[in-house]
């Protein structure tokens, strides 16, 4: 059952237990005890450290209206680095039984991952950007008691170094190459069947990585057409679709997952009427805030979100801001879980 989002979880989302998520992703250290746990909008399970890195980087990035909120402005976002649609740092699965379960995509930070699964046994490919190598592999060493190199794994062709969480749990990471590296994570199977798994491991270039997403997933030919799609369905209730100063046109996202795709799109949405709402309450401007109720009123329609609310909490959460803004209230916590 996906856990509901209170005031005090939306009001804390990414300065608390994202951060604290993430930290302990990177560092490979337990999050801090004394950190309030609180409730994130949901991806998929296996995709919530990337999430929580940048949960909407494309709201941040390409659009002026933030600073129209409560409070001082914020420094401007930097831009969106773009995705290097060539290299052949990613790698995909090709092994009986295994289907895709969800894809994550975060080019600001130059880094994504693919997750499998089979059955209980899941498989988590990760690439990221040379500069973070030291770092990760350095984490991993951690990972057993005293500290150590782990286990030299060949991994598509090159020396790597694994290591076990537990007997059926195992990492390994695949060493700098075409500026990126990988970790591939596998749970559910013991060290016999992932070293087996490993073998239907291939690298592809972007374009590979598109041609190996199933029915259903977005490719980046396919992106521009779904994203003015779902806009399309959102206008027959939002109307208007965004406020004065807002473009169609600002609304992006990078992601092939059709969750990650539509949580981008809808979070761009709502949080651009939010953000109306919190400047017109904060200027007296009663008709513009209640053009924001209104059309946030309508996000129970949306059929994006009714698609996607089996499969995450974004749309709960978007629906308790629209909640919060009936009952009159600025959402709390609103401008930093917007920004990400």
């Amino acid at each position: 059952m996906n856990a509901h989002l209170t005031d005090d979880a939306v009001a804390a989302l990414p300065l608390h237990q994202g951060r604290a998520e993430l930290l302990e992703e990177i560092m490979g250290a337990p999050a801090l005890d004394d950190q309030p746990v609180v409730a994130l909008p949901r991806r998929r399970p296996w995709l919530a450290p990337v999430a929580a890195a940048a949960v909407v980087a494309a709201l941040a990035a390409g659009s002026a209206w933030w600073a129209s909120g409560t409070g001082p402005d914020p420094e401007p976002a930097p831009p969106l680095a773009a995705t290097p649609r060539t290299g052949m740092f990613r790698a995909v699965l090709d092994a009986p039984g295994w289907t895709l379960d969800g894809v994550y995509e975060n080019p600001a930070q130059d880094t994504g991952e693919i997750g499998y699964r089979n059955g209980d046994a899941t498989l988590k490919i990760d690439w990221y950007a040379a500069s973070d190598y030291a770092d990760r592999y350095e984490s991993r060493r951690h990972v057993t008691d005293p500290p150590s190199d782990g286990t030299p794994t060949d991994v598509l062709g090159l020396p790597g170094s694994m290591w076990a969480y537990a007997d059926d749990d195992h990492t390994v990471i695949r060493p700098v190459q075409d500026g990126h590296f990988l970790e591939i994570r596998a749970s559910g199977l013991d060290e016999q069947a992932y070293l087996a798994l490993l073998g239907g491991l291939r690298l592809v270039d972007a374009d590979g990585f598109d041609a190996a997403l199933p029915e259903g997933f977005v490719s980046n030919a396919e992106r521009q057409s779904r994203i003015a799609g779902m806009l399309d369905e959102i206008a027959r209730y939002a109307d208007p679709l965004l406020p004065v100063g807002v473009s169609r046109a600002s609304i992006t996202s990078d992601q092939s997952d059709p969750y990650q795709l539509g949580a981008e799109v809808t979070s761009q949405v709502a949080c651009a009427w939010v953000a109306q709402f919190a400047d017109a309450t904060r200027s007296g401007d009663p008709a513009r805030a209640q053009e924001a109720v209104d059309v946030m009123t309508t996000t129970r329609q949306w059929p994006v979100l009714k698609q996607m609310s089996d499969r995450g909490d974004v749309p709960e959460w978007i629906w308790d801001m629209a909640d919060q803004m009936a009952a009159g209230q600025v959402p709390l916590g609103w401008r930093p879980s917007c920004r990400g």
